[in-house]
């Protein structure tokens, strides 16, 4: 993945305020007490029953595919009933709450339920690249890292494979890991999944890719992006407020000419939820897997192009989150885990 290079900016006081850095370091500081594991193993055993229901035929995300996946059949996302894990990394790169000084764990799950034309890491997402695990060791090689030290546990992409995923996290916490959960997803989820994942999950890390939903249909494989998108976060923002995760970073990631959607984002999420959720705005982007000589999205995002969205953002309110800021000539790392 892609690293998130730097925070928030520093800027000369006659300059407009920069985006504020909340939520603080401290908000994932905390580790979880013995009574907070135990009641999340609890949380587990009561939701996987259903999941393990939902998974075949699979019923998982917005599609809805049916796919029977324990008997082999691959659903949309590309996977059958088997666990398949590309890789297990430190990752110092994400927001400063989740990295930390020492680094997430990040869980990276092959396959996913969107086919996005310039998806950063199309060899694990569109490839599957990866190999098939055991729910035994899944956890066992979470464990080793979390014993060395880390900030956080990360899962990558985990909507269809949650129910193997969570197999793993539960015999990681009967053995005591006490790290915060991170969902990282590309915003496209069940708003009955995530619900079943209130308590288990501290931080949602979800993507807002688009307002529109042709846009959604031409780029990243789904009409309906949009809706269960804004459907979804709701739902992550309900259980921040409600204090069952600690909070909601919404990611956006520019696309080259993409100016009008992604005004239309961010005016839609600050008029939905304000500052409940923080948020993070990503220059990353680079022509991959079948943007390479496309029309519009052939290019990288030049920088005014996102400078004035950076500017948008605070005309509109947002002050909690994160900007990048990297060198032209060094850039950002371009490669897949």
């Amino acid at each position: 993945m892609a690293e998130f290079m730097a925070a928030e900016i520093h800027m000369e006081a006659t300059a407009p305020p920069p985006l504020s850095p909340s939520p603080h370091r401290r908000i994932l500081e905390g580790k979880l007490r013995p009574n907070d594991i135990a009641a999340r193993i609890s949380r587990i055993d009561a939701i996987l029953p259903e999941l393990r229901e939902r998974l075949d035929p699979c019923r998982l995300c917005p599609r809805q595919c049916g796919a029977h996946r324990l008997d082999g059949k691959v659903g949309e996302c590309g996977l059958d009933g088997q666990l398949r894990v590309a890789a297990i990394a430190r990752h110092g790169g994400e927001e400063p709450p989740i990295s930390g000084s020492r680094g997430a764990i990040n869980v990276f799950f092959s396959g996913c339920n969107l086919h996005c034309l310039h998806c950063q890491n199309w060899p694990i997402s569109q490839n599957h690249v990866g190999r098939i695990r055991t729910t035994a060791e899944l956890a066992e090689s979470i464990l080793r890292k979390w014993r060395r030290g880390a900030h956080a546990l990360g899962w990558v992409t985990p909507t269809p494979q949650v129910v193997s995923a969570l197999e793993a996290y539960r015999l990681c916490l009967l053995v005591g890991l006490d790290l915060p959960l991170v969902h990282n997803g590309g915003g496209y989820e069940s708003v009955e999944i995530v619900r079943l994942l209130s308590g288990i999950v501290d931080f949602w890390l979800p993507d807002a890719k688009t307002r529109h939903a042709q846009r959604g249909q031409a780029i990243n494989g789904v009409m309906d992006y949009p809706d269960r998108n804004l459907e979804a976060i709701g739902e992550m923002v309900n259980q921040a407020v409600s204090g069952s995760a600690k909070a909601v970073i919404v990611r956006h990631l520019l696309l080259p000419d993409g100016q009008e959607d992604s005004q239309g984002v961010l005016k839609r999420l600050w008029e939905q939820f304000g500052d409940s959720i923080h948020l993070s705005l990503m220059m990353q982007y680079f022509p991959t897997f079948r943007t390479e000589g496309h029309t519009t999205l052939g290019r990288r995002l030049a920088s005014g192009e996102y400078e004035s969205m950076v500017e948008y953002a605070r005309e509109l309110g947002f002050a909690k989150g994160w900007i990048q800021n990297y060198e032209e000539e060094d850039g950002i790392p371009l490669c897949c885990l």
